[in-house]
């Protein structure tokens, strides 16, 4: 069978409503219209995997009825084909069967680009509605915001190293104490804490005293801190 009457009939087959699929040679290059959910599946039941954003390029390699599988760099899924704008007519889907052919097989290659087209642009008979993008939900404290179950430690104002709410109020303890803890005549003068005591160090120039064993959890309450904040969508 010539290359021509292969093309044909991937065309016929389109044409009485099978599913359009190509190969990795055959994929169509596309664009994202707007912002618009990538799902695991062809419809809107199916899970969100990734999102698109606008003007993104996108491969599709498969288009079933109001939905095409787009391949990118991320999690490869399916995307409502009315959020999706062809790169190239005819030239496109020449282009991707690979080599240069015969005025026959151009033509060909055309019919086929022009079915792949017109389910890129959403002229199928499947009145699925466009599926907009979710949008993320925003941070109540931007970049700062803690995970559930975390709170700023606040040994300080702007303090925001997010911790447990009992290292919270353990800071907040030894601030009302430090008095206390501190030898005004020894080396460091107000500074020097007393026998037992060290530097909390839970920001530069932190001088409250605490045990050995207590600076060292601080220490590592700045080291996990960034770990305990909510990462934006």
């Amino acid at each position: 069978m010539s290359v021509s009457l292969q093309i044909v009939s991937r065309v016929i087959a389109a044409g009485v409503g099978l599913a359009i699929s190509a190969s990795a040679a055959l994929a169509v290059e596309a664009t994202a219209k707007s912002a618009v959910n990538v799902r695991s599946g062809p419809g809107t039941s199916f899970g969100k995997v990734d999102v698109l954003y606008a003007g993104e390029p996108v491969s599709i390699t498969e288009c079933r009825a109001n939905w095409c599988h787009i391949q990118h760099p991320g999690p490869d899924g399916w995307v409502s084909a009315r959020y999706l704008i062809a790169a190239g007519g005819a030239s496109e889907a020449d282009s991707a069967t690979g080599s240069s052919r015969s005025s026959d097989d151009a033509a060909a290659a055309a019919i086929l680009g022009a079915i792949i087209g017109g389910v890129i642009a959403g002229r199928s008979s499947d009145p699925a509605p466009a599926e907009p993008a979710t949008p993320a939900p925003a941070l109540p404290y931007g970049p700062d915001t803690c995970k559930p179950g975390f709170v700023w430690r606040d040994a300080i104002p702007g303090d925001h190293v997010c911790v447990r709410p009992e290292r919270r109020a353990a800071a907040h303890n030894e601030n009302a104490v430090a008095g206390s803890r501190v030898d005004p005549e020894g080396a460091y003068g107000p500074n020097t804490c007393k026998r037992g005591f060290v530097w909390r160090e839970a920001y530069s120039g932190d001088v409250v005293c605490v045990t050995g064993a207590r600076r060292e959890q601080v220490r590592l309450e700045n080291r996990d801190g960034p770990s305990h904040r909510v990462v934006s969508p």
